[in-house]
């Protein structure tokens, strides 16, 4: 298993350049193909057969100068992206980014975006981009934090355990960086009186399923005495780990992008880049 397409958000956000460079980097790694989108903001009902406004109108007055910023973006990230090395393509879309990134992520092994920022206001955005597209897309979302990322990504990952499908998929999903990880561990925050985490034989089956993907990891069971999205990042910082990564886990989708809980929390609060599956 590798990454052989990957998609990254181009965008106008002061946060596009480290997000686009991360991106670049990995393609570089994993020699994959990759694909920057930028969206005008506008849902595709508007212009279901793409962007078209007559020159002078009061359409175009409105629309063409969000047509102008997504264009520019994805010229930047042309100049990075060929600065880099790496095979890429650009694709302007019609589109709010969050549709467009999910639609478009269903074609690719990885999809890319930034952590939210709501202090950008950006015609483009809409808030909660992480969870929209790792919701809609069925398709691995690797979350770049606003903080600077200093020490590269996936050098040290922490891996979040639960023994769920979601947690299943995140694992699986993050194997490609796994195997190039200098340091590998996965945790499991047992809840008061919980034993199946702690069981050997579940501990020996995933230990035996990383080996035989060229994976050493670390196992370990920990007893846990806050909430689970603070105790996570809580570890990825006191032993700086450079990438967590978890499934989109907790309740209903409803409630996860509605009502918060650990994959919230995370987004909200991370300071590290995040991989997520569902």
């Amino acid at each position: 298993m590798s990454y052989r397409t990957i998609i990254v958000h181009a965008d106008a956000s002061r946060h596009a350049p480290q997000r686009i460079g991360i991106a670049a980097r990995l393609a570089a790694e994993h020699e994959a193909h990759l694909v920057g989108v930028a969206a005008i903001g506008v849902s595709r009902e508007v212009f279901p057969r793409g962007y078209h406004a007559v020159p002078g109108s009061l359409e175009a007055s409105y629309f063409d100068p969000l047509h102008e910023t997504a264009t520019q973006a994805l010229d930047r990230f042309g100049e990075l992206a060929g600065e880099a090395g790496v095979a890429f393509e650009k694709r302007l879309v019609c589109d709010l980014a969050s549709e467009a990134l999910a639609r478009l992520g269903r074609f690719a092994d990885l999809v890319i975006v930034n952590q939210d920022d709501l202090s950008e206001a950006l015609t483009d955005t809409i808030g909660r981009i992480p969870e929209y597209v790792a919701f809609t897309c069925a398709r691995p979302v690797l979350v770049v934090p606003c903080a600077p990322v200093t020490h590269g990504l996936g050098r040290h990952v922490l891996v979040a355990w639960n023994g769920s499908k979601e947690a299943s998929a995140a694992l699986l999903a993050a194997l490609p960086l796994m195997r190039r990880a200098v340091r590998a561990t996965i945790v499991a925050f047992r809840p008061p009186g919980d034993t199946e985490l702690a069981d050997p034989q579940q501990q020996a089956d995933l230990a035996a399923f990383l080996a035989r993907h060229d994976v050493q990891a670390e196992i370990l069971a920990i007893d846990r005495h806050i909430d689970g999205g603070r105790a996570l990042l809580t570890l990825a910082a006191q032993e700086a780990y450079d990438l967590l990564v978890m499934g989109c886990y907790g309740h209903s989708q409803f409630r996860e992008l509605f009502l918060g809980g650990v994959t919230r929390h995370v987004l909200q609060n991370a300071t590290m880049s995040v991989l997520m599956a569902r």
